[in-house]
């Protein structure tokens, strides 16, 4: 059953001060949205699985068997006992019928389509109200636009402070997305740091501004764990339908690509979509660097010409080839400071005049990481050793 559906159903159930005001409301939202809305309501009151071909006819049956019954008795009969009834006399749906508290129901779906942790809707919830939220989008032609946000440098709250104290900085962020979303927005857990906000009616320029709002009350947060203290920032993604896609599926793609290009401008920003084929902002830069790969001991260094450069990688110039796949170390001089460190691996080559070739190279810190231990241990092993 649709989960998106099945808690609109039961907020109406919940919240009508009366029956024929539920049953208005399902009807008009029938009209909306076909036979699945029949489908749903009555599997939500009865635990019937009925065809959704067959369900529309058996509300309306239901609702004049109800009408019956007022009628027969002299006095109001409630929606869920005439329904009970039917059911059970005019049908051979329900066999051996049970009561069960809808509060208690209540719990459960609201277990189901909740994350744990932050208290925000979880993934499987966001997937439905998305689908459904692009329907109403095309429908009336009305804007919609999803922003991703992703805890900048995550890892290193954990890894410093342990996961407890991460857990309490998902749960912080969290309480901040609630009171800064609207009540029509749709706030969800993706996984992991990042988060996701869907915000319905909502062009790129509105969206960026609340995005903003939410990202500067979040830079002012101090979290506070086992009497240590730490800041956290976010990086996000802006896409909107209809101006980016129109494509459900590439819209989301196209607001995750929208944060890897707020990460390579320097994190802590919001960034609109844009039609990059790289993830990462590049800067150009021209001037000379030492190349040297890392997989043979007593490699050659070479002198190259760096063309331009990103958190992501390196693109320069050599005029020997490196073979695709070598882990390379590249370093680039810096104007009045240490010069900066790349450990990556060649992805590209291209050659181009006599002996040129541009070569590309990925930056991996995870190796930079890995690489720096072993050097580390290699020189405490020397130390022991003499």
């Amino acid at each position: 059953m649709d989960l998106t559906l099945k808690t609109i159903l039961l907020q109406y159930k919940l919240e009508s001060t009366d029956d024929n005001t539920f049953i208005q409301q399902v009807d008009n939202l029938g009209t909306a949205d076909g036979t699945a809305v029949y489908q749903c309501i009555l599997e939500l009151l009865t635990s019937i699985d009925i065809p959704a071909d067959k369900a529309e006819q058996h509300w309306k049956n239901a609702i004049f068997h109800r009408q019956q019954l007022i009628k027969s008795l002299g006095r109001d009969v409630d929606f869920t006992t005439a329904l009970c009834d039917y059911f059970q006399t005019a049908t051979d749906f329900l066999i051996h019928p049970r009561l069960v508290e809808s509060t208690l129901y209540e719990n459960v779906v609201n277990e189901s389509i909740h994350d744990k942790l932050t208290g925000l809707f979880n993934r499987p919830y966001f997937d439905e109200a998305y689908s459904l939220q692009v329907s109403l989008a095309k429908r009336y032609q009305d804007d919609l636009t999803i922003l991703f946000l992703d805890i900048d440098n995550f890892k290193d709250i954990n890894d410093t402070y342990g996961h407890l104290a991460g857990d309490e900085a998902l749960k912080r962020i969290a309480d901040s997305i609630n009171r800064q979303k609207r009540d029509s927005d749709i706030a969800a857990r993706f996984g992991g740091e990042e988060f996701v906000l869907l915000m319905p009616r909502t062009d790129n320029v509105s969206a960026f501004i609340c995005a903003e709002r939410l990202r500067e009350e979040i830079e002012k947060l101090e979290f506070n764990y086992n009497h240590q203290s730490f800041k956290l920032t976010v990086s996000g993604g802006i896409a909107s339908y209809p101006f980016n896609s129109e494509n459900p599926e590439l819209l989301l793609e196209m607001a995750d690509n929208a944060v890897y290009l707020a990460k390579g401008a320097g994190k802590n920003r919001i960034s609109h979509y844009k039609e990059e084929k790289r993830r990462y902002l590049r800067v150009k830069i021209n001037q000379p660097i030492l190349i040297k790969e890392l997989d043979f001991h007593n490699s050659q260094t070479f002198t190259g010409i760096s063309k331009d450069i990103c958190v992501g990688g390196l693109l320069f110039e050599n005029d020997e080839p490196l073979p695709l796949g070598a882990l390379i170390k590249v370093k680039v001089p810096v104007t009045d400071g240490a010069p900066v460190l790349f450990i990556g691996t060649v992805v590209r080559v291209e050659t181009f005049g006599n002996n040129r070739y541009e070569i590309g190279m990925t930056t991996s810190f995870k190796e930079m990481d890995k690489i720096v231990n072993t050097e580390i241990g290699s020189m405490l092993r020397r130390k022991n050793v003499s």
